[in-house]
């Protein structure tokens, strides 16, 4: 797999894949299809990734296979993190706001990739912790977290289309 930095080039692909890892994770029988349309077409169309793109506090990065096919891909943002988190590592951290594979791609080392090339990132770019928000019902993205050294700290609740859900904050130190 070959991960390397999206730009506005990219943006129509990073649409499709956001759209396709978006229905994977969190469509029937997590989500009624609706709902998970409606929160896809107000949040992961072309143009609002054109903008996120173009932040200067955004960083979106493009997992491919080695043939160049998309694979999945990341979107760190730097925000102030929630209240909650440890205050050694509030000045200091970065958001991994977006970490997606294909689903024909996890369970296959992938996402562990994925996930260290984001963590040497941040810690190259001088941050000392990551943290990220995961859907409650997400077992199967908890328990990667759990085993990549993620701990909890708190949670929030998140407008996914017309419905509020739960998501639990994790956090990793960098050191």
């Amino acid at each position: 797999m070959i991960i390397r930095p999206a730009t506005l080039a990219d943006a129509a692909v990073l649409s499709e894949l956001a759209t396709t890892t978006g229905r994977e994770a969190f469509g029937p029988p997590h989500n009624p299809a609706d709902l998970v349309e409606e929160y896809l077409q107000s949040t992961l169309t072309q143009p609002i990734l054109e903008t996120e793109l173009a932040h200067p506090r955004s960083w979106f990065f493009l997992a491919e296979t080695d043939d160049g096919a998309p694979a999945g891909y990341a979107k760190l943002r730097r925000q102030a993190p929630p209240r909650q988190m440890p205050a050694a590592y509030r000045h200091k951290a970065i958001e991994i706001q977006r970490i997606y594979l294909l689903q024909s791609h996890v369970g296959r080392g992938q996402g562990r990739l994925l996930m260290n090339f984001c963590l040497d990132w941040a810690r190259s770019a001088g941050y000392e912790a990551v943290w990220l928000g995961v859907w409650e019902r997400n077992e199967t993205a908890r328990s990667f977290y759990h085993k990549m050294g993620f701990s909890p700290f708190g949670y929030h609740y998140f407008q996914f289309g017309a419905e509020r859900q739960r998501d639990y904050w994790l956090y990793k130190p960098l050191h």
